[in-house]
């Protein structure tokens, strides 16, 4: 297993695959095992990179995430980037990830070739987000399927993982935290 350094806390990686490097940016509550099933359409042509942010999947847990959690994870991607000796990567992140992709986009423009951010809200957090958050959590762990989900993610701490996230992102809507590095016109 691949680990780098990032705020003296250890971040999980891999590469697999043959060409140029796309990465791929997991969603909240969950890990890089979410792309597992569908990594044999890449790698025979990209040099598909998988990183787990930290406190989920395979990296160091943290005791709580910041509210500046996906410019944290953007900067946790450019730094992986520089940590590879890459120059031009493209990002591919869904839900949380798109976010974290458009912040290390934005944070190191030079390090990103093309951004796709998917399944994500935009420039702000609905006006339901919190509510809809704390639905959805509560009938996620009500579901053997996704329980099952969280542990394959995360392990047998999934629990303490997914309830962090969920707790971050209840603080980033109620405190309409800033979600980009500097203006997204940028």
């Amino acid at each position: 297993m691949s680990y780098f350094k990032y705020k003296n806390k250890n971040v999980y990686y891999c590469e697999i695959g043959n060409g140029k490097p796309v990465m791929f940016l997991h969603g909240n509550g969950v890990s890089s095992k979410m792309f597992k099933p569908i990594l044999s359409l890449y790698k025979n042509n990209f040099k598909v990179i998988l990183i787990d942010f930290l406190g989920c999947g395979k990296s160091d847990r943290v005791e709580k995430f910041d509210t500046d959690l996906w410019i944290d994870q953007g900067k946790q991607v450019t730094k992986l980037i520089k940590h590879l000796g890459y120059d031009k990567v493209s990002l591919m992140g869904t839900s949380g990830g798109a976010w974290a992709a458009i912040n290390a986009a934005l944070y190191c423009p030079k390090l990103i070739n093309k951004v796709v951010a998917d399944s994500f809200d935009g420039r702000k957090l609905g006006d339901t987000f919190k509510e809809d958050l704390i639905e959805e959590r509560r009938n996620a762990k009500k579901s053997i399927f996704t329980k099952c989900f969280y542990k394959w993610c995360h392990g047998k701490d999934w629990e303490n993982a997914v309830d962090s996230d969920t707790e971050v992102l209840i603080k980033m809507s109620a405190e309409d935290v800033p979600l980009f590095y500097r203006p997204i016109k940028e």
